[in-house]
């Protein structure tokens, strides 16, 4: 039998023999039905949750072989499924407009999220189309979990929370200097760390373009991450915006605790410093959150890029990155993520997001293009071609199969000088 979540011939109807996926509950009535196929190309398989206007599905793309994910437009109560286990039907004849006025706004949704494709920190959007009556968008699958899931009653370590908000941070720097979008709704739950260690930003559902208009905003809110701006919908806002949600996550993944609503914040209530629930993470990083979490956004650091190199400098004072060491992600001459590995570990590069260096949906580049390792005894990077296209250092193709020795000042280029691979800090 099929399974419904990896989609191998070894399902007995309750549990999976080659992912151990068990089936816990019955599927809800609103669920697309199970194994149709949508576009002719995907085929559905159980849902991963819903929220007030949508359902997403793992799915697997026959064209491509792999496996995915399927976001439906279905906004609760005012859609119904129908009996054929696909189409919808509008459970409110009144509200007709409201239904197709939301299907723009989620075809917007997975526009915005494409045109980030080439930043391999945010959700790869793949595919957009309308069918049975409403629209659909396909992602890439994440094998990862939500960030809040990750964070224990106490709060996280310090250097865990730090090295994950810092690579959240810089792909958020990212969408707001390279694309000029604010993501209006950071939080625990969208962050995802995947397997592989990578940290990617989900769910652009109130994305905002800030450089084409500072009014009519949507009024977006999760209660202890939201600043107080998001409470009107003609504040200005800006990247000081995601910077509240952002320091107020890090505040959360270090304390277990969520600071109190902006809104509260305003008539009195306050927060415990870091410095005060955790004394050990110091005086400098929590002068650091709470100069991001003021209440006032003119009195608030006004940049991701500001907080996180302030919050960077203090880290590697302490010598945090002591047993790490760095390699970016370059395309078309900008720096797309920067991962940090341990020494002697041995890492994959290439175009598939099981790899632990990623260089998203660039084509030329291999699934596996190389393998990189840091050498701590000769201090410098081994590296080993396994593409098609080749691995080049300083424009000189590599012998596959054979291993180099690099250094920080070597160029490495994979398949064309678009794709780039910059070691070091």
């Amino acid at each position: 039998m099929l399974c419904p979540n990896c989609f191998s011939q070894s399902f007995n109807g309750k549990t999976c023999s080659a992912c151990r996926y068990e089936k816990k509950e019955e599927k809800c009535i609103e669920d697309l039905k199970l194994f149709c196929r949508l576009k002719n190309r995907y085929i559905i398989g159980r849902s991963l949750g819903a929220g007030g206007f949508g359902i997403t599905y793992v799915a697997y793309d026959s064209v491509r072989d792999q496996k995915v994910c399927v976001k439906e437009y279905f906004p609760m109560g005012l859609v119904v499924r129908g009996q054929d286990g696909r189409s919808i039907q509008y459970s409110r004849q009144n509200r007709i407009q409201e239904f197709q006025h939301g299907i723009g706004r989620f075809i917007e949704e997975a526009g915005i999220i494409s045109e980030m494709n080439n930043i391999s920190g945010v959700v790869k959007v793949t595919d957009c189309f309308e069918e049975n009556g409403t629209a659909y968008y396909v992602m890439e699958y994440l094998d990862g979990v939500a960030l809040k899931k990750l964070v224990p009653e106490n709060g996280l370590d310090l250097k865990v929370a730090s090295q994950i908000i810092l690579k959240a941070g810089r792909t958020l720097d990212l969408i707001h200097k390279e694309k000029g979008y604010l993501h209006r709704d950071i939080s625990p739950d969208n962050i995802m760390i995947l397997q592989t260690g990578r940290v990617v930003v989900i769910d652009f559902g109130s994305a905002k373009n800030f450089f084409m208009s500072n009014s009519n905003y949507t009024i977006t809110l999760k209660h202890g991450f939201a600043p107080i701006e998001q409470y009107s919908s003609t504040d200005m806002q800006g990247p000081f915006t995601d910077l509240y949600a952002l320091a107020s996550t890090y505040y959360y993944m270090l304390t277990g605790k969520v600071i109190p609503r902006a809104t509260d914040r305003l008539t009195g209530a306050s927060y415990e410093p870091l410095s005060v629930l955790r004394p050990a993470v110091g005086q400098e990083i929590s002068d650091i959150v709470d100069n991001a979490l003021k209440l006032r956004p003119s009195e608030r650091t006004q940049t991701i890029g500001e907080f996180l190199d302030s919050l960077e400098a203090v880290i590697k004072k302490r010598g945090y990155d002591e047993d790490h060491v760095f390699v970016s992600v370059s395309i078309d001459g900008a720096v797309q993520d920067r991962v940090s590995i341990m020494e002697n570990q041995e890492v994959t590069v290439g175009r598939s997001s099981k790899c632990d260096i990623v260089f998203p949906n660039c084509d030329n580049v291999s699934k596996l293009h190389c393998k990189l390792r840091y050498d701590s005894k000769k201090k410098q990077f081994c590296i080993e071609d396994c593409s098609t296209n080749g691995t080049y250092i300083n424009y000189v193709k590599m012998e596959k199969g054979v291993k180099y020795f690099v250094g920080k000042q070597d160029l490495i280029i994979l398949a064309n000088t678009k794709y780039r691979l910059i070691l070091g800090e």
